[in-house]
């Protein structure tokens, strides 16, 4: 912490790691799904289709907590398991087109959070971190003011 203002800073990253948890349980409760759920989704949107050993070690899961929470995400019709193309011995896990239009409006969400300036040094950086955790908050108190979304089993 060799800059006055670096405390500050660590303090607003920790707000921001906050309101983000806050933002993952209010995307979690609009869509009626676990915050294990949100996790998951966001793997496969970032990675794309993985297997079920590669989404139990990207979300810290053991293999059976694996098989259960892809038997919930299919069964919101969020995401779905094929056979592996060269490996019969495992399944892969997918985004379905409503899994990917439902992270497509938390990703709209996000963009209205990163709607602050950016700066470098460190006293902006706080700044921009306070900012963007006050942007969360916001953004987390419109989801949860939202009627909850039908994800119904189907």
């Amino acid at each position: 912490m060799d800059h006055p203002s670096t405390p500050d800073a660590v303090g607003a990253l920790r707000a921001l790691i906050v309101s983000g948890e806050q933002f993952r349980q209010a995307i979690a409760d609009h869509f009626g799904v676990g915050v294990t759920e949100t996790v998951a989704l966001s793997h496969l949107r970032v990675h794309g289709a993985l297997t079920s050993g590669e989404l139990a070690e990207l979300a810290g899961l053991t293999s059976s907590t694996v098989t259960a929470l892809v038997d919930r995400l299919e069964g919101f019709g969020l995401a779905d398991r094929s056979a592996h193309p060269t490996d019969r011995r495992k399944i892969v896990i997918a985004l379905t087109p409503s899994g990917k239009d439902q992270l497509d409006r938390t990703e709209e969400w996000l963009a209205a959070a990163l709607q602050v300036p950016v700066g470098m040094d460190p006293a902006a950086v706080t700044t921009l971190l306070t900012r963007l955790a006050a942007a969360l908050d916001q953004q987390t108190l419109q989801i949860s003011e939202l009627p909850p979304a039908d994800t119904a089993p189907q």
